[in-house]
């Protein structure tokens, strides 16, 4: 079996003027198939051949370093994230608790380093420890967070900390988000990671109680494009509601969003949701078997708009009540809770 070669498509990050990488190590593919090195986008930027020992050994040059995968030509595989970088990085393990297992140069070492205290916190909360409550915990793991991106406001590993950790604690404080952003050196606070915590954190402020709603526009099954303003407006409240078939507590949601719609639909109360299925025929049965009577679009059906992003969805179901004014009232009503608010508002 020859070894993993790198073809044209390895001209990484345009080869003119880059440090050398080299990429080692066993990876759970079967020898003989085709492995891509992909940036975050599914750009590839390398591919070859698994070894007969399913092995691999990628090499090319790199300009700016920043996080990419290794993965099988649709994707299906686990992917192997890393730091590409110069230097020889190496593939040592697949572990269950956090993916592949890498190291071999500055970033992916830091990483490493970072996997295993975020696992030991792990043991700890599963297990407990001795003299250390809860809150103790989840403390010394945040200053596990603010202490590494401290360390590394200069490259891209602190990016992906903040980003994956970090920004959870703040991102409904823009103004805190902002100032933690400021300390990145410039080269770093212009990479999409920290481009897409500003943009979460402005959509959270914006989706707030409180604040006007954004109006959007989506297409029911028959292809029909609904704009999320052509319910409100006087005298109406309109529950906009992101779920979806596959998605258990939506589906649980379901009685009770139905019984509040009939309850209330005649003083005025509406219903927009949007589904983030992508199996639309299945996504059509169940509206119908369900009884679903109320406005349903769905995001596959917009074209690659993503409506979830204007309003900091991170998981579902997630919904929001606006109010007759345009001013988002409530949010994540769920089961009685949204019952006893529309008996509230529409006395």
């Amino acid at each position: 079996m020859k070894n993993l070669l790198t073809t044209a498509l390895a001209a990484l990050l345009c080869s003119c003027g880059g440090a050398n990488y080299t990429i080692t190590g066993r990876y759970e593919l079967p020898p003989g198939d085709s492995v891509y090195l992909l940036a975050s986008d599914n750009t590839v930027l390398a591919a070859g051949v698994v070894n007969a020992d399913t092995t691999v050994s990628l090499q090319g040059t790199v300009t700016t370093p920043d996080l990419v995968f290794l993965a099988n030509a649709k994707r299906t595989n686990h992917p192997a994230w890393l730091f590409l970088e110069p230097g020889k990085i190496r593939i040592e393990k697949y572990d269950p608790a956090f993916g592949y297992v890498v190291c071999g140069t500055p970033l992916n070492d830091r990483k490493k380093a970072f996997d295993e205290a975020m696992y030991a916190f792990g043991d700890k909360l599963r297990k407990g420890s001795p003299g250390q409550s809860l809150q103790a915990i989840l403390a010394e793991m945040n200053a596990l967070y603010t202490r590494t991106v401290d360390a590394n406001l200069d490259n891209v590993f602190g990016a992906w900390v903040f980003n994956s950790y970090e920004f959870q604690n703040i991102k409904d404080n823009p103004e805190k988000v902002k100032a933690r952003l400021a300390q990145f050196t410039p080269g770093i606070q212009a990479h999409p990671m920290l481009k897409k915590s500003q943009d979460a954190s402005q959509a959270t402020a914006r989706s707030a109680v409180g604040q006007p709603y954004t109006d959007f526009s989506c297409k029911n099954a028959a292809g029909e494009t609904i704009a999320l303003s052509s319910l409100t407006g006087p005298g109406r409240w309109v529950l906009l509601d992101f779920w979806a078939t596959w998605c258990t507590p939506c589906m649980n949601e379901v009685p009770h969003l139905k019984k509040a719609y009939e309850t209330f639909h005649a003083k005025g109360f509406e219903i927009y949701g949007v589904s983030l299925d992508t199996d639309l025929t299945r996504w059509e049965n169940i509206i119908g078997e369900q009884g679903m009577n109320w406005i349903n679009v769905a995001q596959k059906k917009g074209g690659g708009f993503d409506p979830t992003a204007l309003y900091a969805v991170s998981s579902i179901p997630a919904n929001f009540l606006i109010s007759p004014e345009g001013k988002i009232v409530a949010k994540n009503l769920r089961g009685e809770h949204l019952e006893e608010k529309l008996a509230e508002v529409l006395k």
